[in-house]
């Protein structure tokens, strides 16, 4: 399974706002950059994030592989798929502080929708561009936290 670092994840969402931000039209003939090949290559936009499956490494965690692992080419056999992603939590100074997942229950009947912070899932990617997300916490663990609904943020 092909492993890619989180830095490089992490520096492409982050960074994905300030590049924008911080790229000025000089002429409308000119290129402004903003969505430059090389850019485009290496970003996610939220249509690709938003209903992606969530999976568990649960019994396959291990805390080393883990933090050298910022990337998965596929999806391992052993994972369970536990949920999928409901939407994108930004802070105000439009940082990715983590993902809205609906975890549990069946047929949208007793799920729960829970933030998993950043640092709780790796991106799991093709080379056709179909996105999935796995993340070192169980189900029950997901379960457990306190549920997010429409009313919550700013």
């Amino acid at each position: 399974m092909k492993r890619i670092g989180l830095s490089a994840l992490a520096l492409t969402v982050a960074t994905g706002g300030a590049v924008v931000a911080e790229t000025h039209m000089t002429d409308d003939a000119t290129f402004s950059g903003v969505v430059s090949p090389e850019v485009s290559q290496n970003v996610l936009r939220a249509e690709n994030i938003i209903d992606a499956d969530i999976y568990t490494l649960e019994a396959e965690y291990d805390e080393t592989t883990w933090f050298d692992t910022d990337y998965y080419d596929e999806i391992d056999t052993d994972w369970e798929e536990i949920g999928e992603i409901e939407d994108i939590v930004i802070s105000r100074d439009g940082q990715i502080m983590g993902l809205v997942a609906e975890v549990g229950g069946w047929l949208d009947i007793g799920d729960n929708d829970v933030i998993i912070d950043m640092n709780d899932l790796r991106l799991v990617g093709d080379t056709v561009g179909n996105v999935a997300f796995v993340t070192r916490l169980s189900e029950e663990q997901l379960e457990a936290r306190q549920e997010v609904d429409d009313a919550w943020g700013w």
